[in-house]
């Protein structure tokens, strides 16, 4: 395949991985709040497939992590946290795997080349487990775009898991909880200063995070 179109392919993945999640995470919002008790009444059968099908709905970034957790926390409380960790945890793992198949080289070349970022991705492949887990750590970087990056970087598997779930649970615990707190989605909607101390907490993972990569940045790869 040409380069240039491959790179066009690779810049429409990563793309899609960014603005699908938030059109999806509207829907499930909205069928949650006019059926409250639709997922409540779930039998075990059907709950063992709601977390798998979750699995694919995060790893495909059809839904971005931090709102699933949010919902998750409304509908099923603290209950929901372990099923939410594991399915997390494998939707990290599918949406590598569906990078390594995209590659990503001819994106990593053009970066590398027309930044001149070559010392900086190769600081990234160096120090990967400490990149990866900053980057869950932080807000900013949305879940299915960091696992396309890391793979594309080559980021080893092994430091891409145990980091990445590592890094994502502060993010997770935070948005879970306000979910138990939330009475209603509408509730939750209508009194936006529910979320106040989130977004505290998330500034400070922010900060975190910032200052981190700044310290690893400035050692050598």
């Amino acid at each position: 395949m040409p380069t240039n179109r491959r790179i066009l392919l690779e810049i429409v993945y990563l793309i899609w991985m960014g603005a699908l999640p938030v059109l999806f995470s509207l829907f499930l919002g909205y069928f949650a709040l006019a059926n409250p008790d639709f997922f409540i009444r779930f039998s075990t059968v059907e709950l063992i497939l709601f977390w798998i099908s979750a699995i694919f709905i995060m790893g495909l970034a059809l839904c971005p992590t931090t709102f699933f957790a949010l919902f998750t926390g409304y509908v099923w409380g603290w209950a929901g946290l372990l099923p939410l960790i594991i399915a997390y945890a494998i939707a990290s793992l599918l949406g590598y795997f569906m990078a390594r198949q995209m590659k990503g080289e001819a994106l990593i070349e053009l970066i590398r080349v027309k930044f001149k970022a070559g010392k900086f991705l190769a600081n990234v492949q160096a120090q990967s487990f400490a990149w990866v887990f900053l980057a869950r750590l932080s807000p900013v970087f949305p879940f299915a775009i960091t696992n396309a990056l890391m793979a594309f970087l080559g980021v080893p598997l092994r430091q891409f898991f145990i980091g990445g779930t590592l890094g994502m649970l502060p993010r997770t615990l935070v948005a879970l909880w306000t979910g138990t707190q939330a009475a209603s989605w509408a509730n939750l909607l209508n009194h936006p200063e529910m979320l106040r101390w989130q977004d505290v907490a998330s500034l400070g993972m922010l900060i975190i995070s910032v200052v981190g990569m700044f310290v690893l940045a400035k050692r050598k790869a």
